[in-house]
């Protein structure tokens, strides 16, 4: 377990103005900074277990403090947030972050909540609405062994993404209209059905703001 906390740093001997960079980033405790050294061990894989390969700005909310400015990588194959960090002496170094500790963090334009998931685990659901009735999309990567040259490889697939509906703090997944519309209270379905018929909408196509559009009226019936 990587632990950085500032009693090492002030006996560096680097200038206060430096210390003080740093701190404001990083944080006086280390809330932000624990967490186990990262090392990629898909090296011979095509392709990668993240969201972006180059990762992203993010904002990090742990243990209720929140880190700005943060450059991170979600690994969506094993749900886990692998932080980019300097040290005080300009070196780079990577470390993933403790889930448990994880409450939200916002990803580029995306805002993502570790909640429980369909079959009590908990993880990290993409928010798209939140309401009386919530919509989250959860995204995986599946890592497989390819024979079709004879040797044995290993590659990762794309993203793929699940969506999920949550009500009375249960989540349902939906793959379809169909799916969609049944999760909904029986008086409301046929007007939810009709809805999406008129507006010529597919749920399982539809992009996270036009999901959440879409959620904005399904809320208001």
């Amino acid at each position: 377990m990587l632990h950085m906390a500032l009693p090492v740093i002030s006996q560096t001997g680097l200038p206060a103005n430096v210390l003080a960079e740093w701190e404001k980033k990083y944080g006086k405790d280390a809330d932000l900074l624990n967490g186990e050294k990262y090392f990629y061990p898909y090296s011979r894989a095509e392709g990668d277990p993240f969201l972006d390969r180059e990762g992203r700005e993010a904002t990090l909310r742990i243990r209720g403090k929140v880190f700005g400015g943060q450059m991170i990588k979600y690994d969506i194959y094993r749900q886990q947030l692998v932080l980019l960090y300097e040290d005080l002496y300009g070196g780079t170094g990577s470390l993933v972050l403790r889930n448990e500790w994880v409450e939200s963090f916002d990803y580029g334009p995306a805002a993502f909540t570790r909640i429980k998931g369909p079959y009590e685990e908990r993880g990290y659901f993409q928010v798209i609405y939140e309401g009386s009735i919530s919509c989250y999309r959860r995204w995986t990567k599946e890592y497989k062994m390819d024979l079709s040259s004879g040797v044995q490889n290993y590659y990762f697939t794309e993203p793929a993404r699940e969506d999920y509906l949550m009500k009375e703090d249960y989540l349902y997944r939906y793959r379809n209209n169909r799916s969609f519309t049944r999760i909904f209270d029986a008086g409301d379905q046929k007007t939810v059905r009709t809805y999406l018929g008129q507006n010529r909408l597919k749920v399982k196509k539809m992009s996270a703001s036009q999901m959440g559009h879409l959620m904005e009226y399904c809320n208001s019936l």
